[in-house]
């Protein structure tokens, strides 16, 4: 009997959460199927799951994919999938988050007949909805990271699955060495080098105003490995602790931290935390016009509702912020009361395997 033909899988990541959600479905893919062959855009993590890199995409991403410096590197990257789709017929095409560069594969991947699925939804709820008609037409199947997605997408005939979150997923900590105050500070600041440059030196200004209130105050900057470079200039003699977020986050009182899935491993950690995303003013008036959702924050979306204090976007609003921090560290049952609401809204995910379930439907979609 002839050996059945190993499933080709072409994976495109662009930043580096979809590095990072790429290599958690490849993970779930090698497992099930450890005769299929992933190609892709990505970065170390992708690597190291076993995708065989076209290109290494996520070390120069810049914020938002339609970032000016971004385009000719885009139209690039799409010009060599384009020609590899075409030499070599994926069986399935996996568009990993960062839908604007995505789309150009999923119309190149729709030319040559072949099933596309999307790993992390797009945010049509969020804001153009309107392009439900062009992700149907490019698209076969959504797996989604937020529980009221496949409602939504549902409702406009575009199936969709939730398949939970991978931050959701608690790692085993281990001791490191960290300060010991009351209360423990953690710098969240981002990984594209525009958010760290932004947002980590107005996060130090709300950090000292913490400590003028509370003496004893300690802070650390959590971030990646790869990032610590970048967050240096900015650094103002605290620890930098890369790749050891669990621990950092059992270690915390109160988290400063931008929007992103970091928000989501906060929240599984049950941290108190305070929003923030500073941008410049044609951003926050762009925000304002196009945005259709009462809430920006992940734990703020999942629950429907505030929980968490959330300025996204912003300026440079130090006062407003530092003010929000302080009133919520003097008060230990409001602290209480959102460590237990996040650990609710966490809860929600605990049902499920996103490395096994996205990687169900990738083959299911590889197998059509």
């Amino acid at each position: 009997m002839e050996t059945p033909k190993p499933k080709l899988i072409l994976m495109t990541a662009f930043e580096p959460s979809g590095d990072a959600l790429g290599a958690m479905a490849t993970h779930g893919l090698k497992e099930l199927n450890p005769h299929c062959r992933v190609v892709g855009l990505g970065g170390d993590l992708m690597a190291s799951a076993g995708v065989e890199l076209l290109a290494k995409t996520t070390q120069e991403a810049a914020m938002g994919v339609g970032a000016v410096s971004e385009i000719s590197r885009i139209k690039k990257l799409i010009e060599v999938v384009g020609q590899w789709i075409e030499e070599n017929k994926p069986d399935v095409v996996v568009a990993v988050d960062s839908p604007a560069a995505n789309w150009p594969v999923c119309k190149v991947a729709r030319t040559h007949s072949c099933n596309v699925v999307h790993l992390a939804a797009p945010k049509l709820w969020a804001w153009g909805p309107w392009r439900i008609k062009k992700l149907r037409r490019l698209s076969d199947h959504l797996m989604c990271l937020l529980p009221f997605e496949p409602e939504w997408f549902g409702q406009r005939d575009m199936p969709a699955t939730f398949i939970g979150h991978p931050a959701l997923r608690k790692s085993e900590s281990k001791h490191i060495d960290l300060p010991d105050g009351e209360p423990n500070i953690i710098l969240l600041p981002g990984s594209r080098k525009s958010e760290i440059r932004k947002n980590l030196p107005m996060q130090q200004e709300i950090l000292k105003r913490i400590c003028a209130e509370f003496p004893g105050t300690e802070a650390v900057i959590a971030v990646r490995a790869e990032d610590v470079e970048r967050v240096k200039p900015y650094a103002n003699g605290l620890q930098i602790v890369a790749d050891e977020l669990p621990s950092v986050l059992e270690w915390g009182t109160l988290a400063l931290t931008v929007s992103g899935t970091v928000s989501l491993h906060v929240m599984n950690y049950g941290v108190p935390m305070i929003g923030m995303y500073k941008v410049n003013p044609i951003s926050i008036l762009g925000a304002k016009i196009m945005l259709n959702t009462k809430f920006c924050f992940l734990p703020n979306l999942i629950a429907g509702q505030s929980i968490v204090p959330e300025c996204i976007p912003c300026g440079n609003i130090v006062s407003q912020l530092a003010s929000l921090s302080i009133d919520l560290l003097h008060a230990p049952e409001a602290l209480a009361r959102m460590r237990a609401r996040l650990q609710k809204e966490a809860a929600v995910y605990l049902e499920h395997d996103p490395s096994k379930e996205s990687a169900e439907i990738i083959l299911r979609f590889a197998s059509k």
